[in-house]
């Protein structure tokens, strides 16, 4: 009889020490996480990624309107200050175009331009990115003439420059890899604010 109890008294003090091995597992394996798996992996600057890409392709198309809305007026414009206003605009959103155009052709990515989109009113595939301007807007500026022109050129370009930075700074463009691409935007924001200014000022000279 004491052997059997023994024997039982074994049996018990095992099975405790395996259930107590088996949940001191589990327990690490779901509850504190080991050194190795918080280590977070460092974005290389010199490398893109699919964010970099994806803000490339969409600037490039806001970039483009800009681009048509400033040929527009630096030809049409009476303001000699708002036709030097803006070719200047428009040489650097081509400048800044271009070079976003280079990296994703390095990258052999894919991109559309602004003439790929219908050029239709309220069609889906026309980009409505924020501070486009409409179609219709765009083709009351590039027949405009006179004062007129330097009015909607400058109501138009504000908005779209305001909204290119709302666009360059929302969530999903805050965490960019490529290091030059990062530069690259800071340095043209900083732009694009100076240029508002100039033309809220333009505005309010009449």
């Amino acid at each position: 009889m004491r052997k059997i109890v023994t024997t039982a008294v074994i049996i018990i003090v095992a099975g405790g020490v395996t259930l107590g091995w088996w949940l001191l597992q589990n327990e690490q394996s779901s509850g504190v996480a080991s050194p190795a798996d918080t280590v977070t992996k460092v974005p290389d600057p010199n490398k893109h990624s699919y964010t970099d890409v994806d803000f490339a392709r969409k600037i490039i198309v806001h970039n483009q309107q800009g681009i048509q809305m400033a040929a527009a007026a630096s030809v049409n414009a009476q303001s000699e200050e708002v036709r030097q206003l803006a070719t200047r605009i428009g040489e650097n959103l081509l400048k800044d175009t271009n070079q976003y155009i280079a990296w994703l052709t390095e990258w052999k990515e894919v991109y559309f331009n602004l003439s790929d989109f219908p050029e239709m009113d309220g069609h889906d595939m026309y980009p409505t990115y924020n501070g486009m301007a409409s179609i219709s807007q765009i083709s009351t500026l590039e027949a405009a003439r006179g004062s007129s022109v330097d009015e909607l050129f400058l109501r138009l370009m504000i908005a779209h420059h305001e909204g290119a930075k709302e666009f360059a700074n929302g969530i999903e463009f805050r965490q960019l890899q490529f290091g030059q691409m990062i530069d690259l935007k800071s340095k043209r924001l900083i732009q694009v604010a100076e240029e508002v200014q100039i033309m809220k000022q333009l505005q309010a000279n009449g």
